[in-house]
């Protein structure tokens, strides 16, 4: 193989799954020479039907990475697969064409399989992930091991969002600017990422898949601003704008709050997507009479709070959602350990998601609190100290509909604890040994006492149950007689 003959592959692969044109083939193969430092064309044939097959460019990237010896591969590669995908306003006018035909579904798989196609979702990477189901009566929840993201800490998140802005280029991994950046050895390159422009409250925000791909057709609406994130009347209205112009999708919002909210709040931006979360499949807890024969109010029966609210009135939603936000901003209830504010710092705050199913709004209200106590350091309504060799960060809104998303080590650690409980092996110095497991010392004395070889399910059903009690841990109002009367007590004062 020489690069190029690569370069004419490459072109070829552009013309057969990026949709470029059969003349832009000559164009991109000549630009492709020169980024190679080569003046001449290759004259040998290729297999096109090899490449007419691929499902992703993985073995081209290979190829372009073993003939080439540039430091950074990635950056390298990434630019290439950026040159050979259509500009960002042809994409953009190819996708709103197709949705002016009311192809809605095929304008969203356009986007979402190019973003595969040109490696900005790297799809073999995330296929790598380890999930399964775990259900629980009529319940269930996801879990997936993330062998393709770094494990973040709340308290690193916390101090994001308290440092000055300086004059970084761009700002964050969010922020518009990222389109087309080369990229640096501390900030990736987005050479190939392509977005749609939304107006979502007369106000500019692009929506874009997310390279990390939790779940299939998982995007991002951000702001095109780069402002901190922040939960106010605003939200709903731009979540309605939203699920009205990609009905297809949901939308919500990570919490405003560190330890409650995601892993980036210094930009504001939310997530979507086709995909039905866990919380979605969730029946009625209670069902709460209202003055208003237009609006339908109900207590979830999941594993944290969750408010439902459904209407067909979109003014009568927004309203709605931002009373309740104003009244649980402030609201306490000591008997369930809530407190909202302590030194004039809020504590109190929502998880809002939005869908809409047919012309119906169906919005799910998660109640947050972010409070901490000598108990609980990390927080009070977060995953409790026990169970942070399995999950130490932020609960946030992905995982708070339930699908769980494990740091990648796990993979690492629990096959260490196969091998630790099927050779039997003497803990007495073994964490001396292996300092990186002592955090695990609790579950693996708990499964040595279990009744059971078969290790694997062993483990895994003791992840299962983490994840669930988790989950119980960050309900403001837990599932007893005196939680629920208290949910029930606290909607109702809202007034809807």
């Amino acid at each position: 193989m020489s690069l190029n003959l690569l370069a004419k592959k490459l072109a070829y692969y552009a013309y057969k799954h990026l949709g470029i044109d059969e003349l832009d083939m000559i164009y991109l193969e000549n630009i492709l020479l020169g980024e190679f430092g080569i003046s001449t064309p290759s004259k040998e044939e290729f297999n096109k039907e090899e490449i007419d097959n691929m499902l992703v460019p993985d073995k081209l990237i290979e190829e372009l990475n073993s003939l080439t010896n540039y430091e950074n591969k990635t950056i390298f590669s990434t630019k290439i697969m950026g040159l050979l995908t259509p500009r960002p306003s042809s994409i953009n006018n190819k996708f709103w064409e197709l949705r002016k035909k009311g192809l809605n579904k095929e304008s969203l798989d356009y986007l979402y399989n190019l973003s595969i196609k040109n490696n900005y979702i790297q799809k073999t990477a995330i296929d790598r992930n380890i999930k399964w189901k775990y259900e629980i009566d009529e319940s269930f929840i996801e879990i997936t091991i993330n062998l393709s993201k770094p494990e973040k800490n709340n308290k690193d998140i916390a101090k994001a969002l308290l440092q000055p802005q300086t004059e970084k280029y761009p700002k964050c991994l969010l922020c518009k600017e990222n389109l087309g950046f080369y990229g640096t050895n501390n900030h990736p390159s987005r050479q190939n990422i392509r977005i749609i422009p939304l107006k979502l409250n007369n106000e500019a925000f692009f929506m874009q898949y997310s390279p990390y791909s939790y779940y299939p057709h998982h995007v991002i609406i951000i702001n095109d601003l780069h402002t901190p994130m922040s939960i106010c009347r605003e939200t709903f209205i731009r979540h309605a704008d939203f699920v009205d112009t990609i009905p297809e999708y949901f939308i919500g919002s990570n919490a405003d709050l560190p330890i409650v909210g995601g892993s980036i709040l210094s930009h504001e931006h939310y997530q979507g997507g086709g995909y039905l979360m866990p919380l979605m499949y969730s029946k009625d807890r209670f069902i709460i009479e209202t003055s208003n024969p237009e609006l339908k109010l109900s207590y979830l029966d999941w594993f944290n709070s969750c408010i439902c609210i459904k209407t067909k009135n979109k003014e009568l939603l927004i309203d709605s959602l931002d009373k309740l936000r104003i009244k649980w901003s402030s609201y306490d209830d000591l008997e369930c350990d809530i407190i909202s504010h302590t030194n004039n710092i809020r504590h109190n705050t929502i998880t809002p998601i939005l869908r809409k199913v047919n012309d119906e709004y169906i919005a799910y209200v998660i109640l947050r609190n972010n409070r901490t106590n000598e108990k609980y350091p990390d927080g009070i309504f977060h995953a409790h100290p026990e169970y942070h060799n399995i999950k130490s960060e932020g609960i946030g809104l992905i995982e708070a509909m339930g699908l769980f998303i494990l740091p990648g080590r796990l993979d690492r650690q629990c096959k260490e604890m196969e091998r630790i409980l099927s050779q039997k092996i003497d803990l007495t110095s073994y964490f001396d040994e292996n300092p990186d497991m002592l955090i695990h010392k609790n579950m693996i004395e708990y499964l040595m006492k279990q009744n059971s070889t078969n290790y694997q399910i062993m483990i895994k059903e003791y992840i299962n149950e983490v994840c669930m009690h988790i989950l119980e841990n960050t309900a403001v109002f837990k599932n007893t007689e005196i939680g629920n009367n208290h949910a029930k007590k606290f909607i109702e004062s809202i007034n809807l």
